[in-house]
């Protein structure tokens, strides 16, 4: 990291910094668009709060993996950093979780500042203009409801955020507004601040044509699982212009777009299906059965519909559809390219393209509004650089607490994939400290017989004892009762001849 750093200090380009917030979506679209543009013109860094109490520092250039991160407490020692990298403009296109210092940066720094509005933040801490119902509050600059959903970051009152912005907005170089309608609202609040309006540049949007094909019902193997499958790949190998929708399930995974060009809708209820095909809107059917069928119930809503239909030749559906026009009629065993082809003979023309009455900003043009102005500072003696290692390494947050419940609804029936994401991550544990408390069941039984053998081999142990116990019992009283008798006195003497003829004593 140290070289990178040396590299980005050597640079002889302007050093421009964006200031976002975390979030992503348009904005970090917008701020990836123009870190690219101005690439061979410029270096760009970015600035972005990272958790509860860091700010993250890239450089944001194809090839470099330059990333630091302070704590909020570090926030000057960052910003010495970053005079000694020799920043010569601060653009501020968010200030969400960043702290209340991130507005002194400019003057910090000694540089111009360059304000973009992705949203209305100088004048709303909300920064949508909505209520505590999110709903449009009307804009007024003194409808004064910003903080119904709650209280402004940093703990402003609405007189002093906007206080706040008003500065930082007065002694920019340039507020940039995308829209005339953003500009005039800005225009509202900060009457002596004049956006300049420059649409945000987008290449000329792509004309998607793509068949949205339909296969309805439960697709088993012997509904065709493994055909459908094959004619997945083979459209994203060829990169045709076709969609697979299951209308209701599928017995195994096949994929998900936009990995693959497949999704699936889900089970629905017995009676629902004109409705969803209805709501689909596809622009045909696929029928990729293995089995004879010997009527199809979902072949006669695909024929209520009146969209093309493309099946195999087996049982009632080539009965079914013949003499029907919209209709081709594959060989149940035919290669997916030769399924696939069948549906594209039905692919429909392309939309008519209309063009936009708002005027578009080319890439080329936006570039050159933004650089003008932008220049390297006049070198001067290089301010020696104090790295700490532990900007080096990434801090960890601790995992999500939501509960499967929750992460469920937000993932599948809210359709978010950050949770979704996790909710896999979830059950992916869940399934293994299920499999390892499995383990940990059976070595127990296994625990527990061992140890029933090794109790009843002790109990074996001890009944022999005890058995072993009674008769030396029994032999000590039968030898108390020999030594006792008459007899064994009588013979007392003789036994002690016999003793003595023997050697003994």
């Amino acid at each position: 990291m140290t070289s990178a750093l040396d590299r980005l200090r050597a640079s002889a380009r302007p050093r421009v910094l964006f200031v976002s917030h975390a979030f992503g979506g348009g904005v970090a679209r917008h701020m990836a668009s123009l870190a690219r543009a101005i690439e061979a013109d410029a270096e760009v860094l970015l600035l972005a709060p990272h958790l509860d109490r860091f700010v993250s520092l890239r450089w944001l250039r194809d090839g470099e993996e330059l990333a630091l991160w302070f704590p909020v407490e570090q926030w000057d020692r960052m910003t010495s950093l970053l005079g000694a990298i020799g920043v010569d403009r601060v653009h501020f296109h968010h200030v969400h979780g960043l702290p209340r210092q991130v507005l002194a940066l400019p003057e910090r720094l000694g540089c111009r500042h360059d304000v973009t509005l992705h949203d209305h933040f100088p004048a709303c801490p909300s920064y949508h203009m909505t209520d505590a119902g999110g709903r449009y509050c009307g804009g007024d600059p003194a409808c004064m409801r910003c903080l119904d959903a709650g209280p402004a970051q940093w703990g402003l009152s609405i007189e002093a955020w906007r206080a706040e912005f008003a500065r930082l907005l007065e002694s920019a170089h340039r507020v940039i507004a995308p829209s005339n309608d953003a500009a005039a609202r800005m225009r509202a609040f900060f009457a002596r601040v004049s956006p300049v309006v420059w649409a945000h540049p987008e290449d000329d949007p792509r004309v998607v044509r793509t068949m949205r094909v339909l296969v309805p019902g439960a697709i088993s193997p012997a509904k065709g699982l493994d055909v459908l499958a094959t004619c997945v790949r083979d459209a994203r190998d060829r990169a045709l212009p076709l969609h697979f929708r299951v209308l209701g399930y599928v017995a195994r995974p096949v994929g998900e777009w936009p990995q693959l060009p497949v999704s699936v809708s889900g089970e629905y209820r017995e009676g629902d299906l004109e409705a969803l095909v209805a709501l689909e809107r596809g622009d045909a059917f696929f029928f990729p059965a293995q089995c004879p069928e010997t009527w199809s119930y979902t072949l006669s809503a695909a024929l209520a519909s009146g969209l093309p239909i493309v099946a195999t030749d087996l049982g009632a559906l080539p009965e079914r559809l013949a003499g029907r026009a919209a209709a081709r009629i594959v060989r149940w065993d035919a290669s997916p390219a030769e399924m696939n082809d069948a549906l594209l003979s039905f692919l429909p023309a392309p939309p008519a393209r209309v063009e936009s009455a708002a005027p578009a900003m080319s890439a080329s043009r936006y570039r050159g509004l933004y650089l003008e102005g932008l220049s390297r500072a006049a070198s001067e003696v290089p301010v020696p650089v104090s790295m700490d290692p532990a900007w080096l390494a990434e801090p960890r947050g601790s995992p999500a607490l939501s509960s499967l419940a929750w992460l469920f609804d937000d993932a599948v029936r809210c359709g978010r994939g950050r949770s979704l994401e996790e909710l896999r991550r979830r059950v992916a544990e869940a399934d293994a400290r299920i499999s390892a408390a499995e383990a940990e069941r059976v070595a127990l039984q296994a625990s527990r017989a061992a140890l029933a053998a090794s109790e009843a081999c002790i109990a074996a142990s001890r009944h022999e004892a005890e058995r072993a116990a009674c008769e030396a019992a029994e032999l000590r009283r039968r030898l108390a009762r020999i030594e006792s008798s008459r007899s064994w006195r009588l013979t007392a003497p003789l036994r002690t001849l016999a003793r003595r003829l023997r050697g003994g004593r």
